[in-house]
């Protein structure tokens, strides 16, 4: 999804113009759809002259902001997180729980040690296969 700084709306998916103004967003195109820097004025592949106009730039102390809110958001999220999981631990049922839970990763990760080679992958290329045919 990007947004475009001419217009103020957002367009879905990775596209190379805004759906609403037209503006390329951050590069000049071609109608070939060459990207090209902003500052050029002719394609540095197939030399037109048409070249897409960008969106504006977005300033430097705007970007900063931005990244400054994103790891603020991100770091509060992870410390809300981890209070979770340590108030959860603290509770004499949770801890039997993940005791138990542990202790059943650990058998199976020695049953699928123990598991023939050959049966190994087959169980592997089933599951490729199987995602495979949920994406598509």
């Amino acid at each position: 999804m990007k947004y475009c700084y001419q217009c103020g709306k957002m367009t879905a998916g990775d596209p190379f113009f805004c759906n609403s103004c037209g503006r390329s967003y951050d590069l000049k195109l071609c109608p070939r759809l060459h990207a090209n820097p902003r500052g050029v004025e002719v394609c540095s592949r197939c030399g037109s002259r048409e070249l897409s106009t960008p969106q504006p730039k977005i300033p430097m102390s705007w970007r900063l902001v931005a990244l400054v809110v994103r790891l603020g958001l991100g770091l509060l999220l992870f410390y809300a997180s981890l209070w979770v999981v340590i108030a959860l631990i603290s509770t004499p049922e949770v801890r039997q729980t993940l005791v138990a839970f542990g202790l059943l990763l650990a058998v199976l990760w020695l049953l699928w040690s123990k598991l023939p080679d050959w049966f190994q992958e087959a169980i592997r290329s089933f599951w490729r296969s199987r995602r495979q045919r949920d994406d598509d």
